[in-house]
């Protein structure tokens, strides 16, 4: 059985857990899921899987692993959401989105040779559309034992929890998520939304270029944007070190008194490392 990378859990997780939200998140080279009581919006149960060790599984067959063996995904809790966090992506203006169009604009765009599964999905409190592509056998497995399970894409609770969150702080502002090999950028500017992307990264130098990149094509001063990162990275890393060269408002992403973390689970783990999970399981 793969044991988790990130495991956080409460001593009172499984007293009560009709009022639980269990939020599970899913892409090519990881698997998390966050449990929280929506009455108070407290963290019970965190893990965080990555995948890919053993490459003679499938990604559905690492899931199946996983998400039977797992005690706690056997509990019945009150809803569970089911997050994708593929990279095909595109976010489509309201005014222009047609629901037979998703289809194309995906194929044209990540090609046709991919047979998934084609989502739409309207953003809520935004004028855009999320349309993506998620593998059949995943989703089949995933829906066969969540049966009650609705789905969402990373990128558009991402976009919700900002609202809910970081609208108004900050007017030029660059979040960027870490994974342990790829990073997804949020871009605004004049608190206009700009880009959700994910770009993939084998060092520093990379993560760098690709945000300095970013910033030179959207007319944006390392010395005035404010960078907040979260996920996995750590201030003794190397990526620190090369972003703290270049941005001079850098910050990490914090939750603040709306979610309810336990001073333990805050000492055990840094805030950052969950913060935007938490956050889309507020907000879903």
């Amino acid at each position: 059985m793969q044991k988790p990378v990130l495991h956080i859990q409460t001593e009172d997780a499984l007293q009560d857990l009709s009022q639980s939200r269990l939020l599970l998140e899913i892409d090519h080279r990881s698997f998390s899921y966050v449990l929280i009581n929506t009455r108070n919006s407290k963290l019970l149960a965190l893990k965080y899987f990555q995948l890919g060790h053993n490459k003679d599984k499938s990604l559905t067959e690492s899931l199946q692993e996983i998400i039977y063996g797992d005690d706690l995904l056997q509990l019945q809790v009150r809803e569970t959401i089911l997050v994708y966090n593929f990279e095909e992506s595109s976010l489509i203006p309201e005014n222009f989105f047609n629901p037979e169009t998703g289809k194309k604009i995906t194929e044209i765009i990540y090609g046709n040779l991919d047979k998934g599964l084609v989502v739409s999905e309207k953003i809520p409190w935004w004028e855009l559309y999320n349309t993506y592509r998620i593998p059949v056998d995943a989703h089949n497995l995933l829906t066969e034992k969540f049966i009650d399970s609705k789905n969402w894409h990373k990128y558009s609770l991402l976009l919700k929890s900002h609202k809910m969150f970081n609208v108004r702080e900050y007017e030029n502002y660059i979040k960027v998520i870490f994974y342990s090999d790829r990073i997804i950028v949020l871009i605004f500017k004049n608190h206009q939304l700009q880009l959700v992307q994910s770009f993939s990264f084998q060092d520093a130098s990379d993560v760098v270029y690709h945000l300095l990149n970013c910033c030179e094509q959207f007319n944006m001063s390392t010395e005035e944007v404010v960078l907040q990162i979260s996920g996995l990275i750590d201030k003794q890393s190397a990526v620190y070190n090369e972003l703290a060269k270049f941005f001079l408002n850098f910050l990490f992403d914090e939750i603040g008194d709306s979610i309810n973390v336990s001073e333990e689970t805050k000492d055990q783990y840094p805030v950052h490392y969950y913060s935007s999970f938490l956050k889309m399981a507020v907000c879903v």
